[in-house]
């Protein structure tokens, strides 16, 4: 009875050892994502970001788009130019125009994005049942002005950019901008910390932009 009296404790012990060392037992670590995406899982993403953000997803993506295109498109006119010339009068490096590249951006993102999207989601539930029809009354209604638009609005892109590029180069806009600013930070503080503290103070989280802008009256009014 000994003999067995002993041997179940040794059972107990060695399932006890047994238990504690499963208890402290390594655990792997996980394997790490991947760092690059497959081409599938890329496309997978951006399909949620459709679903979740369609306007602002295709807003980013038109205006990406758009850039890339024109930069492409500049870079090719600039290489096949230099092609042409002389080895005396070739350019020593392709040009990118960068002007039309951000151009086409803003346009792309801010105004073609738009448009297409509600067009094409008003086409899609109000537009004809023929995909045929829908194509031609696309291409023969709304294409044309969509077109007229992108014209306008590209000039207008194209010469207030450079315009302001212009500006900046000529009247010093850093140096000047620098030189006022020293003066109006310590003018600020002795009106923003009081402004700001008694919009804290006494009024509710959702009216502190609208007090703010109020208050931002009477700083611009003096700051000009």
């Amino acid at each position: 009875m000994a003999g067995i009296n002993d041997r179940s404790k040794n059972d107990k012990g060695d399932r006890k050892d047994t238990t504690v060392t499963n208890i402290y037992r390594p655990i792997a670590p996980k394997p790490s994502p991947p760092i690059l995406l497959s081409p599938s899982e890329l496309l997978n993403r951006y399909n949620k970001l459709l679903d979740r953000y369609p306007l602002r997803t295709k807003m980013v993506t038109s205006a990406i788009v758009s850039a890339f295109g024109s930069a492409l498109g500049s870079f090719l006119s600039s290489s096949n130019a230099n092609n042409k010339q002389s080895n005396n009068q070739r350019q020593s490096s392709s040009r990118i125009n960068w002007v039309d590249v951000f151009s086409y951006a803003i346009h792309g993102g801010l105004i073609n994005a738009p448009i297409c999207h509600y067009w094409f989601e008003w086409l899609a539930t109000n537009g004809p049942s023929s995909n045929t029809s829908s194509v031609l009354v696309d291409q023969l209604v709304v294409q044309p002005p969509l077109l007229i638009l992108m014209f306008v609005c590209l000039d207008v892109l194209r010469a207030n950019i450079r315009a302001s590029i212009g500006q900046f180069r000529e009247e010093n806009v850093v140096g000047k901008a620098l030189s006022a600013a020293g003066p109006a930070v310590v003018d600020s503080w002795r009106f923003w910390p009081f402004a700001v503290y008694f919009t804290f103070k006494y009024l509710k989280k959702k009216h502190y932009t609208v007090a703010l802008n109020l208050c931002s009256v009477a700083w611009t009014a003096y700051l000009a």
